[in-house]
């Protein structure tokens, strides 16, 4: 590999780009300090984990706490891009060939996805019968040597654009696949006709997946054929810029955490001039998924789904259907065995 790229990759000032994929730091002057490991510091492009008097540069953390290998952690520093705020890097890039469109390829693919089920069902407690859905339309893959969580974008004219990543193992790994195009996040879309009135923007893929869930499960509401869901990969203007431009949205809902990252997030939306309405989970949870959680432990689900047609990804608009209530009892056969073109239809209650 060359040189200059992996020396570039080692300068990459790693707190920023942890923050461009979620991670809950906090701001200390001149460094950040992880809000989940208190003794865990990054200051531009080193860390320094106190407790466990361990350190290293923007690579080494990614190949010790991020299960990359040394490849991928060079190729994720080096292709952060520069045009916002939550994509800095102090090191300018040296001029490289034309970036190559996204290309996935099914060689690279686990076609038993046994590790993605068993994260988001048991890991996540999120329904299966949601998960499922999203796998039959290849809006969920599996990576062979990794087994790392494929989140399939895909844009306005249903072709796949880039994907995001989710590790399934102890180790935290989010990430975005290689020539993923800017501007674009993994979403789930509501409409056979492409007109979206709401755009709702979470700060992850688990967090949308949840707000489905729980919105359908435990509070037996729908979201309306007018809908996307976005997921931003963190916090993201340019994705939010960009989706209301694409996908021709009229209305921002942010459901984003309830930390002071989020509330930052909400600020700089409005000092650019979006507006937007606030959905964000209740103020005892931090995140949609983590609400999710807190919920099963304490109810049951009301077991009442609302089958509909919707658009999926790559296989062109699929022509609604009628409307069926399913029982607790036997929904899960019939979503999995119904005809291809049902799918959980939501209505947002909050507005």
């Amino acid at each position: 590999m060359n040189k200059e790229l992996i020396q570039q990759a080692r300068q990459t000032n790693l707190a920023n780009y942890l923050i461009s994929l979620g991670t809950p730091l906090k701001q200390e002057g001149k460094r950040y300090r992880h809000k989940e490991h208190n003794s865990l510091i990054f200051t531009e492009n080193t860390y320094f984990w106190n407790s466990r008097q361990e350190k290293g540069n923007a690579i080494d953390y990614l190949v010790n706490h991020m299960n990359m290998t040394f490849v991928d952690s060079v190729l994720a520093l080096t292709s952060t891009s520069t045009n916002e705020k939550n994509y800095i890097s102090p090191v300018t890039r040296p001029p490289t060939a034309p970036a190559k469109g996204f290309v996935l390829d099914d060689s690279s693919l686990n076609p038993n996805l046994h590790k993605a089920k068993s994260y988001l069902t048991e890991t996540r407690k999120i329904e299966e019968n949601i998960i499922n859905f999203l796998i039959e339309k290849n809006l969920i893959l599996q990576e062979k040597q990794t087994n790392n969580i494929i989140f399939l974008m895909c844009d306005e004219n249903n072709n796949p654009v880039g994907a995001e990543l989710q590790g399934v193992t102890k180790k935290r790994f989010k990430g975005i696949m290689k020539n993923s195009k800017y501007g674009y996040g993994f979403n789930v879309k509501f409409s056979d006709s492409n007109i979206f009135d709401y755009a709702l923007f979470f700060e992850s893929e688990i967090d949308l997946i949840s707000y489905i869930d729980y919105k359908q499960n435990h509070q037996n509401k729908s979201l309306e054929n007018c809908i996307i869901l976005v997921s931003m990969g963190g916090l993201k203007k340019n994705v939010v810029k960009h989706t209301l431009k694409a996908f021709k949205c009229d209305k921002v809902v942010l459901c984003v955490d309830n930390d002071e990252a989020g509330r930052k997030f909400k600020d700089e939306i409005e000092g650019v001039g979006i507006e937007f309405l606030q959905h964000s989970p209740d103020v005892k949870y931090k995140d949609w998924n983590e609400q999710l959680m807190a919920v099963k432990q304490l109810s049951k689900p009301v077991g009442r789904l609302l089958v509909y047609g919707i658009e999926s990804c790559g296989e062109g608009t699929i022509k609604p259907t009628e409307k069926v209530n399913i029982t607790r009892k036997t929904r899960r056969k019939n979503v999995l065995s119904s005809d291809k073109t049902k799918f959980v239809q939501l209505r947002l209650d909050d507005r």
